[in-house]
């Protein structure tokens, strides 16, 4: 089965976001057949131990589908983790939220597209035809 890890701000994003979004988009991850990589999060752990954690999380992955609504050092430091590891990613902001010049100019760079999305199954549509791009076999692999 195929491994995503889903990065996205923790620290200085609204409790919704974090309580809410994030859960139900990593649920619907997992209903099309793919084994989420969790994140340890914001109580469990000690800095050490989360950096080595969510750092293997970032460069072991398929597939990385980073969240990018809310800014974030560590977020950053993820993108930036795996783009050294050379492995795919897929980017995604909410329609009409402002993300960094610095993150769009990279992407630009690499030819990387940021996908506005409305809600988790929008995601989850441009991730499933993202991997059937890739390997149109995948779906049978579960």
């Amino acid at each position: 089965m195929l491994t995503a890890y889903v990065g996205a701000a923790l620290t200085g994003a609204p409790p919704e976001f974090v309580k809410g979004f994030l859960p139900l988009l990593k649920k619907k991850i997992r209903k099309i057949q793919i084994e989420v990589l969790d994140f340890i999060g914001l109580e469990a752990g000690t800095a050490l131990v989360v950096f080595r954690h969510d750092r293997k999380c970032t460069e072991n992955a398929d597939i990385c589908v980073f969240i990018l609504d809310h800014p974030s050092t560590g977020l950053g430091m993820e993108i930036m983790l795996r783009a050294a590891a050379g492995k795919p990613a897929l980017f995604f902001a909410r329609r009409g939220v402002r993300v960094t010049r610095m993150l769009l100019g990279f992407l630009e760079e690499r030819g990387i597209k940021v996908h506005r999305y409305r809600s988790a199954i929008g995601i989850c549509r441009v991730l499933r035809e993202h991997l059937l791009a890739q390997d149109p076999d995948y779906e049978l692999r579960g």
